[in-house]
């Protein structure tokens, strides 16, 4: 599949603002690797780099942890440093190679990071290569990957929580068994080494076959933790634009009283290269 037989769709925004309990800042950003342009968020603007025209997309949500300082700065380092990605000539097995830079740039990101003192910056990170007809992901924190077909809402990635690791390791449950187990940067939450992040392949990576009019979301928890998998289905099938769909995915966060920062990616496979008809442009709300 061509690159122009995608449309995509993009929402981060700082969300409810702090006059309603929301954040200061937004710590979110997005990569967005397409059609000879990579894309992310700086400020309150958009940067766009020019790339080589290729056939692959490259997309990524990055939530930046509130909890630690400098969270803004983490986020942006994972999407700038995953980025050289779509760069580099296609592998012959893309989720092998996915998983590979992800750990190895988590270690060289935050050895640069530890030269400064404690590290106290991390950040999620979910990401999507397609190749083909194939998308190959990885995923680090509690932002989420979702796969929309017929009107079918499946939740691809597992929030990586203190539970959902005890559980697979057939430990007891631990206190707090929803607390965030580790991030990008930042590392283990009480998992022991900070240094490597644990991505367990086959479950924190994997691949699925496209098919047209299927949707994939990317989303932050400032969306998916207000918005549940039922009214996330819901306003995937019935606003079938990428943009729309993502920028409504945002109003309902806030009309559920989301007080934290709201990023979205919405993908359409198209059955067809598609004409540019305004709906492909990334907005970033003040």
């Amino acid at each position: 599949m061509a690159g122009g037989r995608f449309s995509v769709g993009v929402l981060c925004a700082l969300g409810v603002g702090p006059q309603r309990g929301g954040r200061a800042t937004n710590q979110d950003n997005y990569l967005v690797c397409r059609d000879g342009a990579v894309r992310w968020r700086t400020d309150d603007t958009e940067t766009i780099l020019d790339a080589p025209e290729r056939d692959e997309v490259l997309l990524a949500v990055a939530d930046g942890m509130g909890g630690h300082e400098d969270g803004e700065v983490a986020s942006a380092a994972a999407v700038q440093a995953l980025s050289r990605l779509y760069q580099r000539p296609v592998p012959t097995d893309p989720e092998l190679e996915l998983y590979h830079f992800v750990k190895e740039t988590h270690q060289r990101v935050r050895e640069r990071v530890a030269n400064g003192g404690e590290v106290k910056m991390g950040t999620t990170l979910t990401v999507v290569w397609i190749v083909g007809d194939r998308a190959y992901w990885v995923h680090v924190g509690d932002s989420r990957l979702y796969h929309w077909r017929d009107g079918r809402l499946t939740r691809i990635s597992r929030d990586q929580t203190r539970e959902e690791f005890a559980m697979r390791d057939q430990r007891s449950i631990p206190t707090h068994p929803r607390y965030l187990a580790q991030n990008f940067i930042f590392g283990s939450r009480g998992l022991g080494d900070d240094a490597s992040l644990r991505i367990d392949r086959g479950i924190d990576t994997g691949a699925l076959t496209l098919r047209p009019g299927d949707r994939l979301v990317l989303s932050s928890d400032g969306l998916h933790g207000r918005v549940d998998d039922a009214l996330l289905a819901d306003t995937v099938t019935n606003v079938p634009a990428p943009q729309a769909c993502a920028v409504s995915l945002g109003e309902r966060a806030i009309a559920h009283q989301s007080d934290d920062n709201i990023t979205a990616i919405v993908l359409r496979v198209e059955a067809a290269p598609v004409e540019d008809v305004g709906d492909d442009d990334t907005i970033i709300p003040v």
